[in-house]
C-alpha cells in the first residue's frame, strides 16, 4: 500500500491570499482543509472538503463572512444540503449531480487541488476533456455548469474559469512561499 498523505502547509496563490491548508489521507479517502486571508489579512473562508478514495466528492463545508454552507451528493445522483445565513436557512435539494463530477470554489485553492488529484488517472498530461461541474462563490451561491479541464502538464492544470492549479506529485498545492510539514509529531 502507499503511504499515505498527511501534510499541512501554507503559501500565497496568485491573487495574493495567504493560503493555510492541510490534507490527511486515510482508508475512507482524503479530508482537505483550508483557510484563505486576504493580503491585508482579513479572512476570506474556510474550507473543509472530505473526497472517497478515487477522488470522488463525499461531502464540503465552506464558511466566508456571508454564512455558511453544506454539500453532499446522494446516492439518487443528486446534491443535497444548505445554505445558513443571518437570514435563515436555504435548503439545497435535489440538484443533478455526476458522481465523476467536479466541485470548484470561487478562489479556493484546496477545492482546486483536489478537483486534479481526483482527475490525474482519468485526464493524461498534454490532454483536455469536459466535466460537470459545482461552481461555489463568495455569496454561497452554487452553479451547476459543463466545465473544460486541461492538463497542461504532469502537475499543471486549467480548470475552466476557475485558473490554473500546479500541484505535486500527491497532489498538493505548490504556491509561492510555499512551507510544508508533516501533520504527525516526529
Amino acid at each position: 500500500m502507499n503511504e499515505l498523505v498527511r501534510r499541512a502547509g501554507r503559501g500565497t496563490d496568485a491573487a495574493g491570499a495567504l493560503v493555510i491548508w492541510s490534507v490527511a489521507e486515510g482508508r475512507r479517502g482524503r479530508r482537505w482543509r483550508e483557510v484563505r486571508s486576504s493580503a491585508s489579512g482579513g479572512l476570506v473562508s474556510s474550507l473543509l472538503l472530505e473526497t472517497e478514495p478515487g477522488g470522488r466528492l463525499s461531502h464540503t463545508e465552506f464558511g466566508t463572512g456571508v454564512g455558511l454552507l453544506t454539500l453532499h451528493p446522494e446516492a439518487d445522483g443528486t446534491l443535497n444540503g444548505n445554505v445558513v445565513t443571518a437570514d435563515g436557512i436555504e435548503h439545497i435539494a435535489g440538484l443533478p449531480w455526476d458522481p465523476d463530477g467536479v466541485l470548484l470554489v470561487e478562489g479556493s485553492t484546496i477545492a482546486a487541488a483536489a478537483a486534479a488529484h481526483g482527475l490525474r488517472r482519468a485526464i493524461e498530461s498534454g490532454t483536455a476533456a469536459s466535466r460537470s461541474a459545482a461552481f461555489v462563490d463568495l455569496a454561497l451561491a452554487v452553479q451547476l455548469a459543463d466545465v473544460t479541464i486541461e492538463r497542461l502538464g504532469e502537475d499543471t492544470w486549467r480548470l475552466g474559469s476557475a485558473g490554473e492549479i500546479a500541484v505535486d506529485g500527491d497532489g498538493l498545492p505548490l504556491l509561492a512561499g510555499a512551507r510544508i510539514w508533516p501533520l504527525e509529531a516526529e
